[in-house]
């Protein structure tokens, strides 16, 4: 049996057909909360629901595309009209496979690609946060969480939209806070760090020297799953945070901490010849 942290509160989980967003809504259903699947893939969203049904949870899907303000406002009322309330909103949905596949430097970076990052990945925020609101308003009480990158303060090279993008969301989550404290309402980020997902997988598997150079700049033996990051979420949306806001909490087996400390020995080693 599982402890009931969430018990029969309502969560709102964008990008949740997948990778970080389908452990996060699994996790919380297992913690008794009731989940809005919300993702643009019908088939795979409806397999995360499926999957919460199949432990006992209780769950909806909502064909959600986070980037149309429609779209945003149906996901909030059609999880009202389900539940009656929002209790939790986790931001999660990112445009993570143009990172991959067409993110460039910005003298190189198409116009749409930097329109669709921006879109999918920071204005979703705003846009899904906007219309869960209000009923968190009403309440007196809510969590919202959101999901930024290592990529917001140790930029890689080549992937400047994905990096802006993710730099708005830390920024966001403390105005977000400072708004909404007072109301009772408490926001947070999280930024993950290398975590292996679907969409990672071929670099995972076909790239076995550039995921070991990767690792070397862990603490921990291994790079993150999806289960880590849900972790950290359902923490943060329990009442055992509750003294928590306005936070950008790593999750990144000490990346953030270590690969500027190694890069730094490596260059005084340099100096030293």
């Amino acid at each position: 049996m599982w402890d009931q942290l969430l018990k029969d509160r309502v969560v709102v989980v964008t990008g949740a057909a997948s990778g970080i967003g389908r452990a996060a809504a699994l996790l919380f259903a297992k913690h008794g909360a009731k989940v809005a699947v919300a993702d643009i893939d019908d088939v795979e969203g409806a397999r995360t629901v499926e999957q919460i049904r199949a432990l006992g949870g209780d769950a909806i899907f909502v064909r959600t595309d986070v980037s149309q303000e429609a779209d945003a406002r149906e996901l909030a009322t059609r999880t009202v009209g389900r539940w009656g309330t929002i209790d939790i909103l986790l931001n999660n949905a990112a445009a993570t496979r143009l990172c991959n596949e067409q993110d460039r430097a910005a003298h190189e970076l198409p116009e749409q690609i930097w329109d669709r990052m921006l879109n999918v990945s920071l204005k979703s925020v705003y846009l899904c946060s906007k219309h869960c609101l209000p009923v968190m308003l009403q309440n007196r009480r809510g969590v919202i969480l959101n999901v930024t990158s290592i990529d917001a303060f140790l930029p890689e090279a080549g992937f400047d939209s994905y990096t802006a993008a993710k730099g708005g969301v830390t920024s966001l989550t403390k105005a977000m806070a400072v708004d909404y404290g007072k109301a009772g309402i408490r926001v947070n980020c999280i930024s993950p760090g290398y975590v292996i997902t679907e969409v990672q997988m071929d670099w995972f598997k076909n790239k076995p020297e550039a995921v070991a150079d990767v690792q070397r700049n862990h603490l921990t033996s291994r790079l993150g799953k999806p289960e880590d990051i849900a972790n950290m979420a359902v923490f943060l949306a329990s009442d055992l945070a509750e003294f928590v806001t306005g936070a950008i909490i790593p999750v990144d087996g000490g990346y953030q901490i270590y690969k500027p400390s190694a890069a730094s020995e490596f260059c005084r080693k340099e100096d030293r010849g």
